[in-house]
Parts: C-alpha cells; sequence; structure tokens
C-alpha cells in the first residue's frame, strides 16, 4: 500500500478511529493525540500491512497499541502525579467530552466504565463500529473464541449493571430480579 493509499484510507476512516480513541481514553485531546500517532505509526510500518482488505481493522490495532503504551507510560507516574493533584485547584471540565460523554445516559455510561477495558473495548467495536468478531481480535490480537468471550461477558455485565439500577428505582423488570 503506498502512503498516499494509507492516507487516504486514514483520513476516510478518521471518525471511526476517533470514536475508538475516544471510548478507549475518555478524553476528546487524548483521542486526537492517539489518532495522530496512530497514523504516523502506520505511515511508518506500512510494509507490515499484508492484507489492504484488513487495513482498518490493522489502523484501528495501531491506535490502541499507542493507548496501552501511553498508558503503561503514565502509570508509572500517577504515585507523583497524586501527591501533586492534592494540592492543586480542581480540574476544570472539557465541555466538548461533557457532550459527548452525556450522549449516553449515567447509568450505561456507568455501566460501561465499570467493565474491564478488554469486554468494554471488545463491546464498542462490535456494537458501535460494526466489526466482525475476526477484526475485532486482530485489533486485540487474541483469538476469535476470546473476542466472542469478552463481548459475551460484557453484555451480561452490562444487563446485569442496569437490571440492578432498575430495581433500584423500582423500574420495570429490574423490580422483579
Amino acid at each position: 500500500m503506498t502512503e498516499n493509499e494509507l492516507l487516504k484510507l486514514a483520513i476516510s476512516n478518521v471518525d471511526r478511529l476517533k470514536r475508538f480513541a475516544l471510548r478507549l481514553c475518555r478524553d476528546s485531546d487524548d483521542a486526537d493525540d492517539l489518532v495522530q500517532e496512530g497514523f504516523v505509526r502506520a505511515l511508518a510500518h506500512r510494509r507490515q500491512l499484508r492484507d489492504e482488505g484488513r487495513a482498518v481493522a490493522w489502523l484501528l490495532s495501531i491506535v490502541r497499541s499507542v493507548f496501552l503504551q501511553t498508558r503503561r507510560r503514565t502509570h508509572r507516574q500517577t504515585d507523583l502525579l497524586e501527591a501533586d493533584a492534592a494540592g492543586s485547584d480542581p480540574p476544570v471540565g472539557n465541555l466538548e467530552e461533557e457532550v459527548l460523554q452525556g450522549a449516553l445516559s449515567d447509568e450505561l455510561a456507568a455501566a460501561l466504565d465499570a467493565l474491564p477495558e478488554e469486554w468494554r473495548s471488545c463491546l464498542l467495536l462490535c456494537v458501535v463500529d460494526g466489526l466482525s468478531y475476526e477484526e475485532i481480535a486482530e485489533v486485540h490480537e487474541c483469538q476469535v473464541g476470546t473476542v466472542a468471550s469478552r463481548i459475551s461477558r460484557a453484555r451480561a455485565r452490562l444487563l446485569d449493571s442496569l437490571h440492578a439500577h432498575a430495581a433500584e428505582r423500582g423500574i420495570g423488570q429490574g423490580a422483579d430480579r
């Protein structure tokens, strides 16, 4: 795949990549950075793409890899940052992020946030982005059966969480569980 072909493909899928990155890191600016770094890495390693039909899944896997590497790097610095944060003013919210997150109900957002990252990512790639289990397996660098298991477990836990929330409020079938 040529550099121009890869750029055209990436640009035509930028919304999908951004949505995935936003779900991973939950911050619009960080999601933009993830997608940008993903583009740079994809261009640098474009010869590693063996099947051009799987280019979107390949790009998503690069974005996920950048996210995981960034998270590992920042995780080591968490203790220092938390110590500094104790003496500083509370952070100001990001309006764009709040609007995007407000699209989901608070209950669903909380239930999604409570899922392990691997489960949430697999579920969102399937439900929101419409990727096949095979494509999700490629993004997560795991077996298709693992993807199916993660999605099944994520759906079951979401259902339990939402039923519990409904039961707390005496709503619908949640009250009967």
